[in-house]
């Protein structure tokens, strides 16, 4: 059967599981089907919108059996928005079904039986201090609509702090004129305290950020986590199980966080980090001190170069999304470091990397799941491993 064929049908479907992009699975005629808005476990009646290469897309018609975690989700524009995927599930229920997709994709992609996880909640809503606005039709800012290249204009975000939602509503010093929120593209604001907002586009600033009893420099334009509370409760966690020693490399270090946290627990410590925004300001952070060296060069430079290390007693990874590169986990293979604690914001490459290591004589020591993106099907996972012990 042509998968044209399934195109505008009436099928009656069980949900199965949550995928990493925050649908549901389900099977018709034996072809995958990615549901929106749907919980795993519930009967629900979908229409096939669209055929894609492998498996089709489609929508709830009607619910037949709802699951007992459905919740009315609290955002006018739910469903409509391409930011939350899940505020149709009651907050227990997330944290569960993150926790059976990060054992899955061990399974399936690391090809590792899923160690036990600590999984450290957030705030359901009202953390985020940054985010990506874009200029609405009309005037104002907003979000990109799901599967649309068509911008929702939106006065305020359940997601987000209480600074961030006054610019939203059209107040923020600096950043909006009278008819509110002007933006001419895409753009970043960041409330490193949830209260004073500032843009990317406001040329490069520097700001002083207070951190767990230390003052960073940064810029808006630096990379930071939009979960504030639960990055300063991964930094705890990561600090009770970092103890010292010789030397400690940070890779992907943006602006020294959280190398620089531990600072008086090794003799050097090394920081690399790709972007020259985030590296002018970890060089400003770890300048302080002379027991730490800065290098501007991608990781895998770095790891082939002359300027590399050849032995660590503890490491720190926080790659992008795509995970570590190829020569990246070659590096850290050959570099069997006594402690190496992975942060990733993505389960599946996080799950990929954690099979080399593996599979290379790392064993995991830990597993810390923090929910920091509630509403989404995303979550930061905090890994420690260690070599031959």
């Amino acid at each position: 059967m042509s998968t044209s064929d399934f195109l505008s049908k009436p099928y009656t479907v069980r949900l199965e599981k949550l995928l990493s992009n925050g649908c549901s699975l389900a099977h018709v005629d034996g072809m995958a089907v990615f549901v929106p808005y749907g919980i795993p476990g519930e009967e629900v009646q979908i229409e096939i919108t669209e055929s894609k290469k492998g498996y089709l897309m489609g929508r709830i018609m009607g619910i037949i059996d709802s699951s007992p975690d459905r919740v009315i989700p609290p955002c006018r524009l739910f469903g409509r928005c391409g930011g939350c995927t899940l505020q149709h599930i009651g907050y227990s229920r997330q944290l569960e079904l993150k926790r059976e997709m990060l054992a899955e994709a061990l399974s399936r992609t690391g090809h590792i039986e899923a160690p036990p996880v600590k999984v450290h909640p957030s705030e359901p809503y009202g953390y985020r201090v940054r985010v990506q606005l874009h200029p609405a039709p009309g005037g104002g800012a907003g979000f990109m609509a799901s599967s649309s290249n068509t911008v929702l204009k939106a006065s305020s975000c359940n997601t987000c702090c209480p600074g961030l939602n006054r610019l939203l509503a059209g107040g923020g010093a600096g950043a909006v004129t009278a008819g509110g929120l002007d933006i001419k593209e895409r753009t970043t604001f960041f409330a490193p305290d949830g209260e004073q907002v500032f843009s990317a586009a406001a040329g490069n600033q520097t700001l002083d950020i207070a951190v767990k009893g230390k003052v960073l420099k940064a810029s808006p334009q630096c990379f930071f986590q939009s979960n504030r509370a639960m990055f300063e409760k991964m930094l705890t966690v990561l600090d009770s199980m970092v103890t010292g020693g010789g030397t400690y490399l940070d890779l992907y270090s943006g602006i020294g966080v959280p190398g620089i946290f531990f600072q008086d627990r090794f003799q050097q410590l090394i920081f690399v980090e790709e972007s020259p925004v985030s590296a002018r300001y970890g060089a400003l952070n770890t300048g302080l001190y002379l027991n730490c060296r800065f290098f501007n060069m991608r990781c895998e430079d770095w790891t082939k170069s002359k300027r590399r290390c050849n032995k660590a007693d503890t490491v720190f990874a926080d790659p992008p999304r795509t995970g570590l590169s190829s020569a990246v986990r070659q590096y850290l293979a050959k570099l069997k470091a006594k402690k190496l604690f992975y942060l990733s914001c993505n389960f599946v490459t996080l799950a990929r990397d954690l099979g080399e290591l593996v599979r290379s004589g790392y064993q995991i020591d830990s597993f810390d799941m923090f929910d920091f993106y509630p509403q989404t099907a995303d979550m930061e996972c905090l890994v420690g491993v260690s070599y031959g012990s």
